[in-house]
């Protein structure tokens, strides 16, 4: 169906969740859902930072985040170890556009 804005109860509940099985450190809503600018049906994109995720390869934090995904929108995750998130914050990437222009949405 899709939606406009963001839908914060669900995004909290969304974020709770995976709080619960990887603690998180923070989380950022970055894209067109954190600038305003999304359509009908724009993903959902998020930068997730816990220790947690270190015992997991890459492709399998993504699998087990969207597992517990439950909007109708799609979710296009970056799951990274407080490492990760500092290495690439710090270079132009993705997750440093994301610290520049998203929104914190945890804790």
């Amino acid at each position: 169906m899709g939606h406009l804005g963001v839908d914060w109860l669900e995004l909290k509940r969304f974020l709770q969740r995976v709080h619960e099985r990887f603690p998180l450190e923070r989380a950022i809503l970055f894209g067109s859902r954190a600038k305003r600018e999304e359509l009908l049906h724009s993903d959902y994109d998020l930068v997730l930072v816990s220790p947690a995720f270190r015992a997991l390869p890459y492709g399998e934090r993504v699998r087990r985040v969207l597992e517990l995904w439950a909007l109708d929108v799609g979710l296009q995750p970056i799951p990274l170890t407080p490492e990760e998130f500092a290495e690439r914050a710090g270079r132009i990437t993705v997750v440093a556009e994301a610290v520049r222009t998203g929104q914190e949405v945890w804790p």
